[in-house]
């Protein structure tokens, strides 16, 4: 019986045997040794710029445990945007390359009627909070003139709450602050900040960029519905100093000099107008030596 058994046994490792030798070491050095040509780079191209023809090239690899993803055609990577650093014998997935060009353009493309879209300097690191903003903050903004002596921050109403669109370094490029720069890859740094404005923002954004510095201050980040309701908050504000938009472009400049105090106290343009009117004193005839 046990000779039996132990036949039996040694039949059946035979079999098992024979199944790997002939079967399944085939199918798998079939599939290790077979090849497939993919796109690889061929030069070193910088996050952001445009990769061409010359940067690219067709090699042949192994296809064993290589992604499905990875770009096979030459002509689906010309004209992409590198997504990210690119170097010489790197191979492309999805990730690494972009199809429109890495900057706000999108974002610009969908600024409500009546709002411009405007950037400002930050002229150090300071004032653009540290290199930490992202698209989509709300921020408020203060403004710096040390020529002021008496007064030299100022707080601007119509700049509380202001709705970032985009962060970009000195190239022009966004920048993506959520996302940790790779090993050896030097930190971007803010440039410019792109915001949405109303057009009275933007003459004031412009007059404060050429005087003096402006501040940079994080109000909210992640908060959707906080946004929306400071944003609706700073409309308010601008209702109050500049009206319903029915006013001339002639009167708007002038209004955001003449509302600033005139918020600050609760009141609008036209009772500031009052009040100044009533306090002065009427004109008084001096009576002449014949009375």
């Amino acid at each position: 019986m046990k000779m039996n058994n132990r036949f039996i046994y040694g039949i059946l490792s035979i079999v098992l045997a024979a199944i790997i030798a002939f079967i399944s070491i085939p199918a798998v050095t079939s599939k290790t040794s077979s090849t497939c040509e993919i796109v690889r780079m061929k030069n070193t191209v910088t996050r952001g710029t445009l990769i061409t023809a010359d940067d690219i090239e067709l090699v042949e690899v192994g296809g064993f445990n290589l992604p499905d993803s990875v770009a096979r055609k030459l002509e689906n990577v010309t004209g992409t945007y590198a997504a990210a650093n690119l170097y010489p014998g790197d191979y492309l997935l999805p990730d690494k390359v972009s199809s429109v060009p890495l900057s706000s353009d999108l974002v610009l493309n969908e600024i409500p009627d009546g709002k411009v879209a405007i950037s400002i300097t930050t002229q150090t690191l300071a004032t653009g909070l540290s290199d930490k903003l992202q698209d989509g903050d709300i921020i408020r903004l203060y403004h710096y003139d040390d020529e002021n002596v008496l007064e030299p921050v100022t707080d601007i109403p119509e700049l509380r709450f202001v709705k970032v669109l985009a962060v970009t370094d000195s190239k022009g490029l966004d920048i993506d602050y959520t996302t940790p720069p790779e090993e050896d890859e030097e930190r971007q740094q803010t440039a410019t900040i792109t915001v949405l404005a109303t057009p009275e923002q933007a003459m004031l954004l412009t007059r404060y960029e050429n005087e003096g510095l402006l501040h940079v201050a994080l109000i909210n980040r992640g908060n959707a519905e906080l946004a929306e309701e400071l944003l609706a908050r700073q409309d308010e504000i601008l209702t109050t100093l500049y009206g319903d938009g029915t006013e001339t472009d002639e009167e708007l400049p002038e209004a955001s000099i003449i509302n600033q105090n005139a918020y600050e106290a609760g009141i609008s343009e036209t009772d500031t107008a009052l009040d100044t009117s009533d306090t002065e004193e009427p004109e008084t005839t001096q009576p002449t030596e014949n009375e």
